[in-house]
């Protein structure tokens, strides 16, 4: 008899989220399946239950590179539309012809997530999920029991998965302990949850918080902060590049090849010397100012919740430094997440001014926030790369440029 699993199981308070059926968490990427996924799956004569499945060669092996550290052999090839052929009307056939539990693996846990640290077990939901971005459903908090549940499918579907915590910094050169981070944690929570001021001053208040907290932090904060008036908030041509290195990176135009959909320390040196640092689309290019300018509703309270769910779900997760995401530094990860928040506001003007409306909809920002939290999923950093990630997002004056030039 397989014994249950015990853990200490912490649930970010009011994030919701329940299935609400509408189908497009399943378009986007080709649906990964384990060994026993492929072999329970692909044994049905598809083509006897529709008639648009026969004669369809609906699955493929994964290359080396895909599989490299999981359990998944194939994928489900994705249909014409780019979604999953199984999405039939909205639901999916898979489940619909047997039950849950017949359907891949990755899509009975899809979208919970979950990190094992020092304090326990954090759960969290992926914001690629429609249902996630509108807060439907439940509060998580009341679905302890089926977050366990969810837990011990995600322990057995990732086996070898044990982020390292051993490694933690506040900056380079700079370590620091698990119980250092959570009072770290605990004061960026507070001031993140300061709905008193505009998200900007309260990231801003996160990094000035983390700056002042290193042993050297005087030094910085006068190298750093000594921007002179007259030289007001402009970019110069390394925030200028970083950006759209990182705009490349998390919305890109077209498929991504392989080693493509990491940050190339050798791609972000060639496009900084020889490449126009333009915000590109599917439709067009824009100049970074020229996204500044469009007006940004900065006092809707339905932007105002997805954005702080979205980041406080981020910091509660831990997947934004360390072990949580490639071994960066306490202070390059929180700057990382500010500039992808920048990003955001980038994305969503972009989406509007190409669709010809007059101002931000909600609906811009919610696929700018699930097409990031895909690609932050994807992305993975080596060495070369986090080194770089560092030195670049170690200035809080890049940090504040960059935030309100968005």
């Amino acid at each position: 008899m397989q014994t249950k699993i015990e853990i200490n199981l912490h649930i970010p308070p009011g994030i919701n989220y329940d299935c609400t059926g509408c189908g497009k968490c399943c378009g986007g990427w080709a649906v990964p399946m384990t060994g026993d996924d492929y072999a329970r799956i692909s044994k049905v004569d598809w083509g006897a239950r529709l008639p648009k499945f026969a004669g369809k060669n609906l699955f493929r092996p994964l290359k080396d590179y895909e599989k490299l550290h999981t359990k998944y052999t194939h994928a489900i090839k994705p249909g014409e539309d780019g979604h999953c052929p199984f999405l039939v009307d909205n639901l999916c056939f898979i489940h619909s012809s047997f039950d849950a539990q017949f359907k891949p693996a990755m899509c009975q846990l899809f979208p919970y997530s979950f990190i094992n640290t020092p304090s326990g077990v954090f759960a969290t939901v992926s914001f690629v999920s429609v249902g996630v971005c509108y807060n439907s459903g439940r509060a998580l908090v009341d679905q302890r029991d089926w977050l366990t549940e969810k837990y011990e499918q995600y322990s057995l579907l990732f086996p070898g998965i044990k982020p390292d915590w051993s490694q933690l910094k506040l900056a380079v050169g700079q370590p620091m302990n698990w119980d250092d981070y959570l009072i770290h944690e605990a004061k960026l929570m507070g001031l993140l949850a300061d709905k008193s001021k505009p998200l900007e001053e309260r990231f801003l208040a996160g990094s000035d918080y983390l700056i002042s907290a290193l042993p050297n932090q005087t030094n910085v904060q006068n190298t750093e902060r000594s921007d002179k008036p007259s030289q007001g908030i402009s970019l110069n041509k390394i925030d200028r590049h970083l950006l759209v290195a990182l705009q490349k990176l998390y919305f890109p135009i077209k498929p991504l090849g392989k080693g493509e959909g990491d940050f190339g320390v050798a791609r972000f040196i060639y496009q900084y010397f020889y490449q126009s640092s333009k915000i590109a689309t599917q439709a067009r290019s824009f100049k970074i100012e020229e996204l500044h300018e469009f007006p940004w509703p900065a006092d809707d309270p339905d932007f105002e919740d997805l954005l702080f769910r979205y980041y406080f779900s981020r910091l509660f997760g831990k997947f934004y430094f360390g072990g949580g995401f490639g071994q960066l530094s306490l202070i390059a990860g929180f700057h990382h997440l500010i500039l992808t928040y920048a990003l955001l506001k980038l994305e969503a003007k972009a989406q509007a001014i190409n669709r010809g409306a007059p101002k931000v909809a909600l609906l811009d920002l919610v696929q700018a926030v699930r097409q990031l939290e895909k690609r932050f999923g994807e992305t993975t950093l080596n060495g070369y790369a986090a080194a770089l990630w560092e030195l670049l997002m170690y200035s809080p004056a890049r940090i504040k440029r960059i935030l309100l030039n968005s």
